[in-house]
């Protein structure tokens, strides 16, 4: 860990965006690592853009009580939002489901940051539903669940804590369980079997495993991404 910590804090960082995705995703899972990872933040040795909108959600729902804080503190933000305030951001951005987005930016926006979750057309991951077909609903629709995921959360979808005995915690989706574990797929897709006999607690959230966050895309990009979910949905 101390290694990781190093190398995701360093200006000279060699890592792939992807490395550090999943470095950054481990490095959440114990609270003296998280603590670390948000005092590199607090330093500035760690720019908070580095860390995902997951990270910062679960970095905001940690089991510790101390990192939760400051996580919410840092991000600068309330650790959530009311229903008003959902209702005034989706009415702010529902003009960009009524106009042409640009589809060649929507699929790029697309392919760097919806496809680290969910498939589409065969490719991406599962951690999320399918989009394929998604292109049929209409485009309203589809921005509602993008920019406010918990509105409504499927049973399958919700956010899942794990927290072992040893102290480490593994939040995602729970992906299986049998009488003897079960299996958690985190939002980077790793899938994480713990015994039940190494379980200190268990919690499920009403959280949906999509971030919030997606409204502070550029509006060029929402606009895309409707778009190029639309064109490519109903040509498949």
């Amino acid at each position: 860990q101390g290694d990781w910590s190093s190398d995701v804090c360093s200006s000279d960082l060699s890592l792939t965006p992807a490395a550090r995705r999943t470095v950054i995703g481990t490095l959440t899972r114990r609270a003296e690592w998280a603590a670390a990872l948000l005092s590199a933040v607090e330093s500035g040795r760690l720019d908070r853009t580095d860390l995902a909108w997951d990270h910062w959600d679960q970095l905001r729902g940690h089991p510790d009580k101390g990192v939760a804080a400051k996580a919410a503190g840092l991000e600068g933000k309330k650790a959530t939002r009311t229903n008003a305030d959902m209702e005034t951001m989706v009415a702010r951005l529902m003009p960009l489901a009524n106009r042409a987005g640009d589809v060649e930016r929507g699929r790029k926006a697309f392919e760097t940051t919806c496809m680290v979750c969910h498939a589409f057309n065969g490719r991406g991951q599962h951690v999320g539903p399918d989009l394929t077909g998604m292109g049929a609903r209409p485009k309203g629709e589809l921005l509602v669940e993008i920019v406010d995921p918990n509105r409504s959360v499927e049973a399958n979808y919700r956010m899942w804590t794990v927290v072992r005995r040893d102290g480490e915690s593994v939040s995602g989706r729970l992906d299986g369980e049998t009488a003897t574990g079960v299996d958690i797929l985190d939002t980077t897709g790793q899938k994480h079997s713990i015994q039940r006999k190494d379980i200190a607690r268990i919690e499920a959230s009403q959280q949906s495993i999509m971030p919030t966050g997606f409204d502070q895309l550029p509006s060029e990009d929402l606009a895309g991404i409707l778009e190029y979910i639309a064109t490519a949905g109903r040509a498949k």
